[in-house]
């Protein structure tokens, strides 16, 4: 696979950095690092055939995504928790029908929450990989949008104008993924988000052919098991519900620090590609040392905000 050069004003892969998940890699591992590769037009083809062949042997498929905020919310004075799960749902629904996705973090692991180790295209050295696929469908000058969401994610170094001349369509990536998905003695995935209704809802909405959601929530999850084949756990209900009063109510860097899920020294982005990553290292400490197999079992299919 040749280097690849990210276009100015895309986030660059970021660099390699220290391991700093839970489980410790059998040898000769012990000393992988971590490499976010960013993905565009340019590369995406390689890069999810590379992601096609690691699957057999790394079938935990981590997601998160970044959109360009909520247009819809609940009614003036409400919260989120005053709805009740469809209502929810409902909004979900609303606000990923009418607004593109802007990014994916993708992060794949094995059922020891071990990353696939690949080796660097500039250095030869071996380090684990995960992905963030750049979107080009979000037009900040056409699409609804909330201000300040999207003024973070320039914060964060996303570029929109230079997303939309070489991120890759969702079109585009639709067809790849649905084929990998497809594909003769496909495997048996496990899908893991954190706080994973809008994750979930992009991955629908883009595999879907940007047809709308379905109207209900059950359907919505049929959807869902149909799309993607496998298992569907949410980390952050699994967290929420575990009995642990200090992995409740608090966002993803603290889940994991109570968890003892160490942050890189330095930090990247709080893009999608380090918050898969994150997410990841949260299922794999839940399913391995907090819940019993059967606890980890009747998680499945529960979806934060959508109970």
């Amino acid at each position: 696979m040749a280097p690849f050069a990210v276009p100015p004003g895309l986030p660059p892969p970021y660099a390699a950095y220290p391991y700093f998940g839970a489980v410790r890699h059998p040898a000769p591992y012990v000393q992988a690092v971590v490499q976010l590769q960013s993905v565009t037009a340019a590369n995406f083809d390689a890069e999810l055939d590379l992601v096609a062949a690691l699957l057999p042997r790394h079938p935990y498929v981590v997601v998160d995504t970044e959109y360009p905020g909520t247009v819809h919310r609940p009614p003036a004075g409400a919260r989120d928790a005053d709805l009740s799960p469809d209502e929810r749902y409902a909004l979900v629904r609303a606000n990923v029908d009418e607004l593109p996705i802007v990014q994916l973090g993708l992060t794949l692991c094995d059922a020891h929450g071990n990353l696939p180790v690949v080796v660097d295209y500039e250095t030869g050295h071996h380090v684990e990989r995960a992905w963030e696929f750049n979107f080009s469908d979000f037009d900040i000058n056409r699409h609804r949008h909330a201000a300040p969401s999207v003024e973070f994610l320039r914060s964060q170094g996303i570029d929109f104008d230079r997303a939309r001349e070489c991120g890759v369509s969702s079109a585009a990536f639709k067809d790849k993924l649905a084929g990998i998905l497809s594909a003769p003695g496909g495997n048996e995935l496990t899908w893991v988000a954190f706080g994973g209704a809008y994750d979930l809802a992009y991955l629908v909405k883009m595999l879907g052919d940007g047809q709308p959601l379905p109207e209900t929530r059950a359907e919505f999850m049929e959807r869902v098991r149909a799309l993607l084949g496998g298992r569907v756990f949410d980390a952050k209900y699994m967290a929420e519900n575990c009995g642990r009063g200090d992995l409740r109510g608090v966002g993803i860097r603290s889940v994991a620090a109570n968890l003892g899920v160490l942050r890189p020294i330095v930090e990247p982005p709080c893009l999608a590609g380090p918050k898969s990553l994150t997410a990841c290292r949260i299922h794999t400490v839940m399913r391995l040392h907090i819940l019993s197999q059967d606890d980890v079992a009747a998680y499945e299919g529960l979806i934060d905000g959508l109970q």
